[in-house]
């Protein structure tokens, strides 16, 4: 049974212990109960000390069947929990269990049925270097901001710490098998937990509003590494991602124009991938900064095509030169008459419009037969190769 304090003093006695017990830093989580207030106010100060009381018991089961028994829990001030684990474990272990720390905490409870309670949830290291109460302290701090701060930091201490790579996912051309182009892929090397995919950086970012920023690195780190590619790739057309937040800023495409000439890589090789969803979301301004982005040379696709609301008048009306049909289609494109069908009519459509098919996700020699098929002209996908850092492409061409 893990023990509950109410006391900030017990809770530095317990980690002390540890520190002398094991002779190491400790990973810890913290629990903050935001609307507890205005709950007190509208059904009492009785339902609300009920709700402690149950977000207390729910955290002390968590903690006995994740961490193990002797695993402490303690209430600190105000609407704030700790959990600090029997065992020392890192920061990268404790993420990991932050979703399944929401989830036990998302039931509804007597007293807050409808779910008015939100729950923010850090992990902390506490360190044998400094006193605990004021590292204690710091992180209840940092857990006590509004979450877009703490997203905005995260995001430009990943950008500050050169922890964006780019990782380029070869696209073939499906008559020769030739590699033709990659696509630019953001990565996130954690310092915690290794190499992740772009989504926890992208979603920090866009709830942050830092989402220019974020591409703009991203821009710099892939142009600047195309430019120094040896030359048997310096022919491949490298695709960039844009949101719909850059094309939103009316200084994006200039600063791209200015990203492009400082690294000196040839317009003409470029690609700008957008999804159908941020070309609709401002179609006026979208189109004018295509336009821009088009007169310099670049190419323009649209991403994940087939899986949004394209209008397809403006379709026919923006500047683009790419569709790529997303790989829910492609991916049973060799059993499903109706992913065939739609397919078809996607190139068919393309043809009618002046513009190249790039097909995502292929995995198959049955669902590359098809694309030839049906007259693709691009594909790319783990058939031959997932994305990889740019030093390995030159071996995937030989």
């Amino acid at each position: 049974m893990n023990r509950l304090n109410d006391t900030n003093a017990a809770s530095v006695r317990h980690l002390e212990d540890l520190h002398a017990r094991h002779g190491a830093d400790l990973g810890v989580i913290l629990i903050q109960l935001d609307q507890l207030a205005r709950i007190n106010h509208s059904a009492g100060t009785e339902t609300g000390d009920a709700l402690l009381e149950e977000v207390a018991r729910r955290l002390d089961t968590f903690a006995s069947d994740e961490f193990g028994r002797g695993s402490f829990v303690a209430r600190l001030e105000g609407p704030r929990f700790l959990i600090v684990p029997a065992v020392p474990l890192s920061l990268g272990a404790l993420h990991a269990q932050e979703r399944a720390l929401h989830v036990a905490l998302a039931e509804p409870m007597v007293g807050d049925p409808n779910g008015r309670l939100a729950i923010r949830i850090a992990a902390a290291l506490i360190t044998r270097d400094e006193p605990i109460d004021d590292q204690l302290r710091m992180a209840a701090e940092q857990l006590a901001r509004p979450a877009s701060a703490r997203d905005g930091a995260m995001v430009k201490a990943a950008l500050s710490r050169g922890e964006v790579a780019i990782f380029y996912q070869p696209q073939y051309d499906v008559a020769s098998g030739a590699m033709v182009g990659v696509e630019a892929l953001l990565r996130w090397r954690h310092p915690d937990l290794g190499l992740l995919g772009a989504g926890p950086l992208v979603t920090a970012a866009r709830a942050a509003r830092l989402e220019c920023e974020l591409t703009e690195h991203a821009h710099r780190v892939a142009l600047a590494e195309v430019a120094r590619w040896p030359k048997p790739l310096g022919k491949l057309r490298v695709s960039l991602n844009i949101t719909a937040a850059d094309l939103g800023d009316p200084a994006f495409a200039d600063r791209l124009a200015a990203m492009i000439k400082a690294a000196r890589v040839d317009p003409d090789r470029l690609t700008l991938e957008l999804t159908e969803q941020a070309m609709l979301s401002d179609p006026t301004s979208a189109a004018a900064q295509l336009a821009q982005i088009r007169s310099l040379g670049c190419a323009i696709a649209i991403d994940d095509f087939g899986t949004g609301y394209s209008s397809l008048s403006l379709l026919a009306r923006l500047p683009i030169d790419y569709l790529k049909i997303d790989a829910g289609f492609t991916r049973t494109i060799d059993g499903s008459d109706r992913d065939r069908i739609v397919v078809r009519a996607i190139v068919d459509l393309a043809r009618a419009l002046g513009l190249l098919v790039v097909a995502e996700g292929i995995e198959s020699e049955s669902q590359l037969a098809r694309l030839k098929e049906i007259g693709v002209a691009t594909w790319q996908g783990f058939l031959k190769s997932g994305p990889v850092p740019g030093d390995e492409l030159l071996a995937l061409m030989e």
